[in-house]
């Protein structure tokens, strides 16, 4: 005869309604058993009829729990109610015959809830493990970035991509048309990075440094040039002036300009630094979330209002 086996979850609260059901219905109690989890005890109430067993499991059971005796349905439940309380630390109410701790007498309190340190710190080990796990597949989705001739490339994935689109879709048009701008800048350094990349001298050519050291200077001059300021490093500072106001972009442009050797005065062109500055910032800013942009702000604002009080 082949016995069909069921499990039941219930809540405890449940527990002796369900046995008086089965009582009812001519269900013969088997066994009370209690398995040690980590955190708690679960309980299983095992009936059978007509060749099929059936299992009701009360999970999560802790010390703080009153569990209800089903002796005033099936008596020779006492043993195993007894057995959940001495061994396990179950507590179990009203029990019809209740030895009271002194059935099996045992030397240790809860004996069957040890666990040696080793059990233990395997145990916490796995539980830290699957913390992290769950925390990494909880956690925002980023961008993403990959490896380029050993740099770090940003990448825009679509998840991020749609998040943004999300978010975007409740900003003001001048809060969208910034974080864009700041996104192209990215992407477009992100090119600068990949195309510098791949145009890399190979592990051969890196290995004749004497070579290029007998070089003429003039032959060399230009090609160091174009590799100091890619064309596309220019689209980069165009996407973040775009989403500057005009005065701060002309203080951009004579910073640049001083950089590429022309004429500006002192003055102006720490101006220009100092807006190329808060332009980068700014774009930084744009995408962050509004919490955490808000407190850069008033950070930066603390720390300018202390340095203009000294």
């Amino acid at each position: 005869m082949t016995l069909v086996q069921e499990f039941v979850p219930i809540a405890l609260a449940d527990l002796h309604r369900e046995c008086a059901v089965r009582k009812i219905e001519g269900w013969r109690f088997i066994q009370t058993h209690a398995v040690k989890t980590d955190e708690a005890v679960d309980l299983y109430y095992s009936f059978m009829k007509d060749g099929k067993v059936e299992n009701l499991k009360v999970e999560g059971v802790t010390k703080q729990d009153a569990v209800p005796s089903v002796t005033d349905l099936f008596l020779a439940a006492f043993v195993f109610e007894n057995e959940a309380r001495e061994l396990f630390g179950v507590d179990m109410r009203d029990i019809a015959i209740d030895f009271s701790g002194a059935m099996y007498a045992p030397a240790e309190s809860e004996p069957m809830t040890f666990m040696s340190p080793e059990q233990k710190a395997a145990r916490e080990k796995a539980r830290k493990a699957q913390a992290a796990k769950q925390a990494k597949e909880d956690a925002p989705v980023k961008a993403d970035s990959v490896e380029t001739g050993g740099a770090r490339v940003f990448v825009m994935t679509p998840e991020r991509r749609q998040r943004l689109d999300a978010k975007l879709a409740n900003m003001a048009p001048d809060k969208v048309a910034k974080v864009e701008a700041a996104l192209k800048a990215r992407e477009a350094e992100a090119a600068a990075a990949a195309s510098g990349a791949k145009a890399a001298p190979s592990g051969d050519e890196t290995a004749k440094p004497a070579d290029k050291q007998a070089a003429p200077k003039a032959e060399s001059q230009e090609p160091v040039e174009e590799a100091k300021n890619p064309k596309p490093v220019d689209s980069v500072l165009e996407g973040k002036i775009a989403i500057m106001d005009s005065e701060k972009a002309a203080k951009v442009r004579a910073a640049i300009a001083a950089r590429n050797g022309e004429q500006v005065d002192g003055a102006k062109q720490d101006a220009a630094a100092e807006a190329l500055r808060d332009a980068e910032l700014e774009a930084k800013l744009a995408i962050m979330g509004e919490e955490k942009a808000a407190k850069v702000r008033a950070a930066l604002a603390a720390k300018a209002a202390k340095k203009g009080g000294e």
